[in-house]
């Protein structure tokens, strides 16, 4: 009896051990190394210590940075809580409403469309009505934050509406800051052949934004993005393997990725933002898709551990970010 009580100790620690280690590993991943995220991510079921670093946020890039690093693995019942509690607190909506989309997101599961069940479909839907709901009450509330507009785009893009809403959400958007990193790159995905766009309107967009954006923003890198959904709709979605190779290695899409990068990160009046860490992983996986190996190591370098091979989804280079550590620190 003693042997078993023991053996069954035994297991319930090593449960709990691993239970605290997946705990801490997703609040790593979702703090993209920030140590104010990962501390308030301590408490998934408790919205008070998020509720207060929202009091201190200045910027429509800290806005957006923190909202996305929450939606994750936040409690949806403790910012419901939230909202319930401070009905006319826009930081609440913003939390709870990038949450939801999230939430929704979950519901559909990855996979192309003919891949998701009728009842995923259905479920899918359902929840970004309610997104949408919360983040056009954000946006009432905070009128002059761009950032509930940005995520709009996404449920615009993920419902299917029409082009003229998804602009609609844009142009309310960048009408509140005209630089906005995540309006554009939210536009960037609505407007892809992935979901219902087209990849050519998607890449005049991009390089309209690119030459618009003022020298050393995060946003004169934007191009970079719509690069990525360009290479990964012929790789992935059409299987053009050889066109989508050679689309990488063309010489005047590499130049027009570093003169941008010298015109941004690179260049001399370059300040950080707290959208900075999501260009950096997008074009420290450009760098590698392209072997550019001086500029991967620099960015890598900067990046640190601050992203794993989770943020590489994304780019479509999950699984590959060791070997890209490797290739980088080559001699």
């Amino acid at each position: 009896m003693i042997f078993l009580i023991l053996c069954a100790l035994s297991i319930l620690s090593m449960l709990m051990y691993f239970h605290r280690k997946h705990k801490n590993n997703k609040r790593r991943q979702c703090a993209y190394g920030c140590i104010k995220a990962y501390n308030v991510l301590d408490k998934p079921d408790q919205y008070s210590d998020l509720k207060e670093l929202f009091e201190t946020l200045d910027s429509h890039e800290e806005r957006y940075f923190y909202s996305v690093s929450m939606s994750r693995i936040m409690f949806p019942q403790a910012l419901d809580k939230w909202t319930n509690s401070h009905p006319d607190s826009g930081d609440a909506l913003l939390c709870y409403g990038a949450r939801l989309l999230q939430w929704s997101w979950s519901a559909r599961g990855y996979g192309r469309g003919a891949e998701i069940s009728e009842a995923q479909w259905k479920e899918f839907f359902r929840r970004l009505d309610k997104t949408r709901q919360v983040l056009l009450e954000c946006a009432d509330k905070t009128p002059e934050d761009p950032t509930p507009w940005a995520y709009l785009i996404m449920v615009a893009t993920w419902y299917s509406d029409s082009d003229e809403l998804k602009f609609k959400y844009y142009e309310e958007a960048i009408a509140r800051d005209p630089y906005n990193w995540a309006a554009h790159m939210h536009m960037i995905i609505a407007l892809s052949e992935k979901w219902g766009g087209d990849n050519e309107e998607m890449l005049e967009f991009a390089r309209k934004a690119s030459r618009n954006a003022p020298t050393g923003s995060d946003l004169k890198l934007i191009l970079v993005k719509a690069y990525i959904e360009y290479w990964k709709y012929l790789d992935l979605f059409e299987n053009k393997i050889d066109e989508a190779n050679d689309f990488l290695m063309d010489k005047n899409i590499q130049k027009d990725i570093v003169d941008l990068y010298n015109d941004s990160l690179n260049h001399e009046s370059f300040k950080e933002t707290k959208v900075t860490i999501f260009v950096r992983y997008n074009l420290s996986g450009w760098f590698w898709l392209t072997r550019d190996r001086s500029r991967l190591k620099k960015e890598l370098s900067i990046l640190g551990n601050k992203i794993e091979d989770i943020h590489w989804r994304w780019v479509c280079t999950e699984g590959q970010l060791e070997d890209a550590r490797l290739f980088a620190n080559e001699s």
